[in-house]
């Protein structure tokens, strides 16, 4: 399951600003781990944000070699064969 990250650090480690209606996220290499900014219409929704789509697609773990080139940088993200993925890859 995913782990939630306090609000104030989520920004900080995305490096994006909470987006209106766009799920951002990043890939951190050294870490090995993807991190899930939701927008603002999933955080005020009420909901649990691990029980969002995108949580449950970051929980099928991803696919590296749709990631290459992503890494590291904010990125727009999609959901494809349930798995998350950067926009545009």
């Amino acid at each position: 399951m995913s782990d939630l990250v306090p609000p104030e650090v989520i920004e900080s480690i995305v490096g994006a600003k909470r987006h209106a209606t766009k799920h951002l996220g990043r890939a951190v290499s050294h870490e090995g781990i993807v991190y899930v900014l939701h927008p603002h219409e999933c955080k005020d929704s009420g909901i649990d944000l691990r029980e969002c789509p995108f949580s449950f697609a970051l929980d099928e773990g991803i696919d590296q070699d749709t990631w290459a080139g992503y890494e590291d940088q904010a990125v727009e993200l999609r959901i494809r064969n349930g798995l998350l993925i950067p926009k545009g890859a």
